[in-house]
C-alpha cells in the first residue's frame, strides 16, 4: 500500500489516495478521507479503471465488489460486469464500452480482499452521514496532481 500513501491529493481537508487493485489491468480503488484528532474518516470511496471513473459513490464501490464477490452467480442485472467464456474459463468482463478487461476468478478473490483490507484503521460514521462526491473536475485535479 506504499503507492497508496506516495499518490495522495488534499482538496481542502479531504485527502484521496488511488489504492492498486489490479496494477495490469489499470484498475484502482479511490478514498477519499479525512484526518480529526488523530482519527481517519472515510468519506467515499469510487472505481477508477485507465483513468476513468467507474463507480463514483461509496454504494457504487460496495456494488461493484459485490458483484465480485458473487463472481460464479453473476446474472444479466449486474452493472458492472456480464459473465462471459473466455479461452475456455468463465470470467468476468467490465461493462466498458471499447475497452475489454477480462477478471478471473482469483483477480476477483484478490481485489474483494484488496477493498475489505481498505477499511483497516478508518472509521466509517462520517461517510454514513455525509459522503464526499466525486466529480470530473476534482479527479482531474488528483490526477494532475499524481502525475
Amino acid at each position: 500500500m506504499d503507492e497508496a500513501i506516495e499518490n495522495q491529493f488534499c482538496e481542502s481537508e479531504i485527502i484521496i489516495t488511488k489504492v492498486p487493485l489490479n496494477r495490469n489491468k489499470n484498475i484502482y480503488l479511490l478514498r477519499a478521507f479525512f484526518i480529526e484528532n488523530n482519527k481517519k474518516y472515510l468519506k467515499s470511496s469510487a472505481i477508477l479503471i485507465n483513468n476513468v471513473l467507474f463507480a463514483s459513490t461509496f454504494a457504487d464501490t460496495a456494488l461493484f465488489f459485490e458483484e465480485l464477490n458473487l463472481f460464479e452467480q453473476g446474472n444479466e442485472q449486474n452493472t458492472y460486469f456480464e459473465m462471459v467464456k473466455h479461452q475456455k474459463n468463465i470470467n468476468l468482463k467490465l461493462k466498458i464500452k471499447d475497452i475489454k478487461i477480462f477478471i478471473s476468478k482469483s483477480e476477483a478473490r484478490a481485489m474483494y480482499k484488496i477493498y475489505n483490507l481498505s477499511f483497516v484503521g478508518y472509521s466509517l460514521t462520517r461517510l454514513l452521514e455525509d459522503e464526499y462526491q466525486f466529480t470530473p473536475q476534482n479527479l482531474a485535479k488528483f490526477l494532475l496532481e499524481e502525475d
